[in-house]
This record gives structure tokens, sequence and C-alpha cells, in this order.
């Protein structure tokens, strides 16, 4: 199941998460074990996520109690697809330290992607108990109430993000709340909502998705194509992108566009199975 506020959405929070902070160990192996995580984390933030995870390995052998290298590890494998992976290794991160409230966040996030929301707003609620302050934590509760269909709760927790100080949390936020706006039919506050993701980052491709299509509701079919084209342009391998700009050409009258898009979303979906 697509998470519910888009693709990229999920790529670009990705990239939010914190790694925790090193665990206390000594001795030789603790040693060992420390540089593996470090050198992972380096693979991680460079987008080597495979490497990362045989660095991991190492690492776990050398200490097998060390909390800092399955919450790296889960973040490795999520980024891989791994979910189930990076739900076991966060897990056992909880398990080692059950105050770590990065990994409920992580463990929360597998549980986003995997369509198990109701998991993850019990995580998300553990981990803002936990540290209260951590916008991400609102971001992804957002996010899952948002696959639950409880937008008020989701628009309330992104609400809570714009008091918090990371800009990037904020812009995310926006996008989910964006998405609940719509699905609730407020479709003018859906493009404001979204447009304010794009004054903190024009780059997000997920809130010019979201943004097009409250305005293709209403009516507005020019400007949803003009927000397709600006996420296809940083991401142009999403076919119900290329079948929602079809639609809007079509409306626009535009038939041959429309056709090519549609081609276009029909070769995506064929790759993807």
């Amino acid at each position: 199941m697509k998470s519910p506020s888009g693709s990229l959405f999920a790529r670009s929070l990705f990239t939010a998460l914190a790694f925790v902070a090193l665990t206390s160990t000594a001795g030789i192996s603790a040693d060992a074990s420390q540089e593996s995580v470090r050198n992972a984390e380096n693979l991680i933030k460079s987008g080597k996520y495979s490497e990362a995870v045989s660095k991991l390995d190492t690492a776990l052998k050398a200490n097998p109690q060390s909390t800092k290298a399955f919450v790296n590890r889960s973040l490795a494998n999520d980024a891989l697809g791994r979910y189930k992976a990076a739900i076991a290794d966060a897990t056992r991160a909880i398990q080692l330290d059950s105050k770590l409230a990065t990994a409920y966040i992580n463990r929360a996030w597998a549980y986003n992607k995997t369509a198990q929301y109701k998991l993850a707003v019990e995580d998300l609620t553990k981990s803002i108990e936990l540290d209260p302050k951590n916008a991400m934590a609102y971001v992804n509760r957002s996010h899952a109430y948002n696959g639950l269909k409880e937008y008020e709760k989701a628009i309330a927790d992104a609400d809570k993000v714009q008091t918090m100080k990371s800009q990037h949390a904020k812009s995310l936020a926006l996008i989910n709340k964006s998405h609940a706006l719509h699905l609730q039919g407020n479709h003018n506050d859906a493009v404001d909502a979204a447009t304010l993701a794009l004054q903190i980052n024009p780059k997000l491709s997920t809130a010019y998705i979201n943004r097009a299509r409250a305005q293709a509701k209403q009516g507005f079919h020019d400007k949803a194509v003009t927000d397709y084209s600006k996420a296809l342009k940083y991401n142009n391998r999403l076919a119900h992108v290329y079948k929602n700009r079809a639609a809007s050409y079509k409306a626009v009258g535009n038939e041959k566009a429309a056709k090519s898009d549609l081609e276009t979303a029909h070769k995506l979906a064929t790759k993807k199975k």
C-alpha cells in the first residue's frame, strides 16, 4: 500500500531520522563495534545502505548489545525496503533500552511504510512521552493518522510541529496537513498548506502533487498541470502523477499530451510488476 502522503514524502522524511547517541561500551570488541558503527553512519549519509548494513553486521558481532548499531541498521534496512528487518532491528534496540525514543520513531516509520498505522501511532505516542520535543515524532504520527483516516488528529499533530524549530519537519508536517485537508474536501486550505511547505522547501515533490490534486478538484487544471510537471522534474518515475496529469491535460483539451502521459504511466506501472 502506498504511503498516504506519497512516496517522495517517505524519502524526504528518511533523511531527517536521527542517529542515537553512542552507547557506553568498553574493551577491544567495543572499540571495533564503535568504529564499524561510525563507518556505517557515513555510508548511510552517502546513501550506501547495503554497505552500511554489512558494517553494522560487523559491529553487532563485536558487540551484540549495541543499541546504536541496531537503530542505524533499522534505518539502512528501511531505506532498502526491508521493512520486516527494520522493525526487528528497532524492536531489538527497544528491548535493550526501552527509553530510546528514536528507536520507537524508526520502528513506527517502518510500520507506516507497511500500512500498520495503529502500531505506528502507538510507537510514536510512546516516543513523544519520552521526548516531547522531537518534531519528527509528530510528523510521523500525523502521517499515521492520515493512514487511519483520522484527519483532525493528523492536522493537530501537523499544527504542533509548526510551533517547533525544525524547518524541515515543518515542511513535512504541512505536506501531511495538505493531504488531510484535501481528503476532507477542504481544497482551498489544502492548497495553502502545500504552498507553505513549498515556501520552506521548493523541491518537495509531494507538496506539488498535493497542491495539484487540490487544484484539480477545484477545476484549476492548468495550475494542476504546472504543479504535476514540477513534481516530475524532481522524480519522473511516479506513474500515478503521470496519470493524474493526463486527466488534467484532458480537462484543458490537450488530448495528445494526455495520451502520452497515460502511455508513460502504463510503462512505469508495468516495470514495477
